[in-house]
């Protein structure tokens, strides 16, 4: 408009004899009037019409005046209005097998409305509302579905077990006290994330992580809940954390180790400290949770993603893995020369994605062996992953299997009357990555490996996270995920029983007691290893056996 303002006309030159009839309309009136001016724009100014930046004219300023012309202004206006609204909740139905179909449908999560800020522009023609225009929208809070159970009927099969079996059902924790038949929903919420989910050593207490990001990005907070009937959850105020694990030789006053992290906005979300905590966890709640930085950074290979540990079964040491290397850390030790001791270096795996694969590591119940599933070759895309022992009292280290494949995972059993090692193996050596694998019991040695699930011909499905599966005290019991259901083998008996049948994926078992709390009367300390440990010789490494 202005452009053309600018190339308008030379005034037209008007007197007495040449004056225009015309109306205006203008702030809900009419005129009538009479003009020597030469466009509208002049017009307006001679009539004292002051025009708003969001003003209408029609016909455009520009416009040279025509008799009986009609010439309307319309008043434009706009306000900003934020308001709450209501996100309501859904309502979704969940199929159990622990209900038959006559029983009626049980809520057993209350639904909970949400809420939103809603910025809305508002459009006034001559002072009527014409538009509403949203133009921002935040989350306040999001809505808690409403959780309704049905029954389907099903004949499952109870197992009777010792100890206490916890696994992540849907989202929220459940607990099974020496059956299935009655399982337990603990108060932990429904947002836990699978990053940690532990029971203690005497299976006391669970520590768990829960989402506390808006699912699009890193972020969780560490809890820790009694398993008594009715407890109630208590926050350790520890954020972004990529692992947490009980100490299994402290049963009086708790102890735990985390490693942290920082959100990123590059993927995969976070960035890794690779820091290493150690911290009391009293039965107090009023006692503080204190914790002490052990490691302050580990300069790992590939290291934004972090690494996996596990603690020795005396409580002294943690074994750590990297993308490229294992070794121990010696909890007691005073000097950072002597905290680490690397066992084995290998070639890096090279996923050609924003993930980096870590092997997971396992320990003997006596605290003598580390067993772990390495990325072997000299070549980063070689898809060959076998399984190693390493011997801490001494230099040994011995492959155990060829071929293992990437999501191997080997536990060893954790009662120290038995020699077992449980791991899974590919179907397909070549493209262990996206392959099937079945579920292999071999000796501690790595002889009589066995396939024990699925039986031999049938497809098998097992979860590919590192915690698929867990020992029973007994050390003859297995709870492992299959087909996201949880499934639990009696060895002696050679039996599989499926535990869960319904639409909520199972996830994370974790079976106490293990560790101290296996040994019912033990007089040992809470500070005190129960076997002796090697002593860590500063920047002594294990030489890979060719």
């Amino acid at each position: 408009m202005l452009l053309l303002a600018g190339c308008a006309q030379p005034e037209v030159v008007r007197d007495e004899a040449t004056a225009v009839p015309l109306t205006l309309q203008v702030d809900g009136q009419t005129f009538n009037l009479t003009t020597n001016t030469a466009t509208v724009r002049e017009l307006l100014a001679e009539a004292g019409v002051e025009l708003g930046e969001l003003d209408e004219v029609d016909p455009p300023l520009f416009t040279p005046l025509t008799p009986e012309m009609a010439i309307h202004v319309v008043r434009i206006s706009e306000t900003v209005d934020v308001t709450e609204e209501i996100i309501p909740f859904e309502r979704k139905f969940i199929r159990t097998d622990s209900m038959s179909a006559d029983d009626p449908p049980q809520i057993v999560q209350a639904g909970q409305n949400g809420t939103k800020e809603i910025t809305i522009r508002i459009v006034y023609r001559d002072g009527q509302e014409v538009s509403r225009i949203r133009t921002n929208e935040v989350t306040l809070e999001q809505p808690q579905d409403e959780l309704v159970m049905i029954g389907i009927g099903a004949n499952r099969g109870n197992v009777d077990f010792s100890g206490t079996l916890a696994t992540i059902s849907g989202g929220t924790a459940v607990l099974m006290r020496g059956s299935t038949a009655v399982p337990e929903t603990l108060n932990t919420g429904s947002s836990l994330d699978g990053r940690v989910f532990s029971l203690s050593p005497t299976g006391s207490h669970l520590l768990y992580t829960r989402v506390i990001s808006d699912g699009t990005s890193f972020g969780n907070s560490l809890w820790v809940i009694s398993t008594e009937r009715g407890a109630e959850p208590r926050e350790l105020g520890v954020e972004n954390v990529l692992w947490a694990d009980w100490n299994p030789n402290r049963t009086t006053v708790q102890q735990i180790a985390y490693t942290t992290a920082e959100p990123s906005d590059q993927p995969p979300g976070w960035e890794a400290n690779n820091d290493l905590w150690l911290a009391d966890v009293f039965e107090n709640d009023g006692t503080p949770f204190e914790p002490v930085q052990f490691i302050d950074t580990y300069p790992a290979l590939n290291g934004w993603w972090g690494g996996n540990y596990a603690w020795s079964p005396d409580g002294r040491m943690l074994a750590y893995a990297y993308a490229n290397e294992v070794g121990v850390i010696d909890t007691f030790a005073e000097e950072d020369a002597f905290k680490r001791r690397q066992l084995q270096e290998f070639t890096a795996y090279n996923t050609l994605a924003d993930w980096v694969w870590v092997p997971t590591i396992t320990w003997s119940p006596d605290g003598r062996f580390v067993a772990i599933t390495n990325h072997g070759g000299d070549d980063d895309r070689t898809m060959e992953f076998n399984s190693w022992v390493f011997d801490l009292f001494s230099s040994l280290e011995m492959q155990l299997i060829d071929q293992t494949g990437m999501w191997g995972h080997l536990h060893w059993v954790t009662n120290p009357d038995a020699s077992s090692i449980a791991f899974l193996r590919t179907a397909d050596p070549v493209d262990s990555l996206r392959s099937n694998y079945t579920l292999w019991l071999m000796d501690q040695d790595g002889s009589n490996a066995r396939q024990i699930y699925p039986p031999l011909g049938e497809n098998s499905a097992f979860s590919r996270d590192e915690q698929f599966m867990a020992w029973g005290p007994s050390g003859q019991d297995i709870a492992f995920i299959f087909n996201d259901d949880l499934f639990i083998m009696n060895l002696e008996a050679s039996v599989a029983t499926q535990i869960t049948a319904d639409d909520l994926p199972a996830s994370h078992p974790t079976w106490a007691p293990y560790g101290l709390g296996l040994r019912v009367g033990s007089t040992s300390s809470d500070d005190t290893p129960l076997n002796p440990a090697p002593t860590l010789e500063p920047t002594r490494q294990f030489v890979p056996t060719e």
